[in-house]
């Protein structure tokens, strides 16, 4: 037993001795973590649209590829957490946190392969000091207390985020407008990439407000994935060399974009419209159609004026929908309707308060004609199918702001 044991003690020193001389080797290595080495790149990666509507307008993210230290770390700005609490809550109130993300370049790659969609590499042409410079700021900033930021579709998102960080470590000049013969809105820069999903894009007409008609410059144009990758690709640094030196196709493209679904909302809205015109010889179901009617507009005017006024979304502040999709139409339908079967006093000879609703649908009429006429003039791009919805909205609101077919029963 004896024997045994200062065996073990012989055999347990060794092994202390060889771990020893482990450490004080890599304490000599030449270089460790933070500091890269000549062989380094740091490239932008871009990534195709895909078939999902978070995904319809494709990515962007940093790698940073070092092989003589084993650094293949790809940062991504573009990723949020499902777990967080009151996640819903807050992504409608704009105030989700987004965060930045460090994986391998193959476990980036895969969602994409799995998709169908293509990734590019852009090869930064940076000298040593510039590669360190960015890396040393990624180590900062995927600190745990600084991986957070609150996401805004056109100013800070996933593409942004590295337009800011070259552009902040570097001396970049953008060069001149890639679009030089088309002035282009956020709005209209949106439009091909949902042109085959049409009602997405009905949707994005009808949330988006003013500051997304605003004209972008070339600068915001990369708020966009595929404009930063053309920005990058024109870029050049202050003494002349060009910002990208090397491009290389990562994964294919495979993914085929889906036809447009046959019915659009321009069709389906034309169609209701002839409904309501329809309704009309039937007064009882014209009552009900109305009151459906005038609740879908009102309930959409009250999360259109939540997204203003409410929540963080810059993007769906100030949207002139809410001139026809009013939340008070939810009341003045309904008391329209109470007076219209009750009251013998709903006409000139009535009080204010019993008249309110001829008044409020006066109002709503005019509103309506005066869209229609200046339509070409709107400052807000409204879609083409908000043409027979606001058409519609004028009819009916005429029957109850002067009573030529709702007639109130003795």
């Amino acid at each position: 037993m004896c024997n045994f044991a200062s065996e073990m003690r012989k055999y347990l020193l060794f092994i202390l001795l060889i771990l020893c001389f482990v450490s004080m080797a890599n304490a000599f290595q030449p270089h460790h973590r933070g500091q890269l080495s000549p062989q380094a790149k740091v490239s932008m990666l871009t990534a195709s649209p895909g078939p999902e509507l978070y995904t319809v307008f494709g990515h962007s993210a940093l790698w940073v590829h070092d092989p003589a230290n084993g650094i293949d770390e790809v940062y991504n700005w573009g990723t949020f957490d499902f777990n967080t609490p009151n996640f819903y809550p807050l992504f409608i109130q704009g105030r989700l946190l987004y965060m930045l993300t460090v994986t391998s370049l193959n476990s980036f790659l895969y969602s994409y392969m799995i998709d169908g969609r293509s990734v590019h590499e852009q090869v930064l042409n940076l000298t040593a000091a510039e590669k360190q410079d960015i890396y040393d700021f990624l180590q900062i900033n995927r600190q745990p207390e600084n991986i957070h930021y609150y996401y805004d579709f056109f100013f800070d998102n996933c593409a942004t985020r590295v337009r800011d960080l070259v552009d902040m470590h570097l001396d970049i000049d953008w060069g001149p407008d890639p679009h030089p013969y088309e002035e282009r809105s956020f709005r209209q820069m949106l439009k091909p990439y949902v042109q085959h999903i049409p009602w997405i894009s009905f949707g994005i007409d009808l949330l988006l407000g003013l500051p997304s008609d605003k004209i972008a410059t070339p600068w915001h144009y990369m708020f966009l994935p595929d404009e930063m990758a053309i920005a990058f690709q024109q870029a050049r640094h202050g003494d002349g060399r060009m910002l990208v030196s090397g491009y290389n196709e990562l994964l294919p493209l495979t993914f085929e974009t889906a036809r447009s679904f046959p019915v659009t909302p321009t069709m389906v809205f034309w169609a209701l419209w002839a409904l309501g015109v329809l309704s009309l010889l039937k007064p009882r179901a014209a009552r009900i159609f109305d009151k459906v009617y005038f609740t879908v507009l009102g309930l959409a005017g009250l999360m259109l004026f939540y997204l203003w006024f409410v929540s963080d979304h810059h993007a769906t502040a100030q949207n002139l929908s809410l001139l026809w999709a009013l939340p008070t139409h939810l009341y003045f339908i309904y008391r329209a309707s109470v007076l219209s079967a009750n009251n013998k006093t709903y006409g000139p000879g009535g009080s204010l308060v019993k008249r309110l609703p001829v008044i409020y649908f006066r109002m709503v009429f005019v509103a309506g004609v005066l869209l229609l006429i200046l339509w070409p003039l709107n400052p807000q791009g409204f879609h083409p199918a908000f043409f027979p919805i606001i058409a519609l909205m004028t009819l009916m609101a005429s029957k109850y702001a002067w009573r030529w077919f709702w007639v109130p029963k003795a």
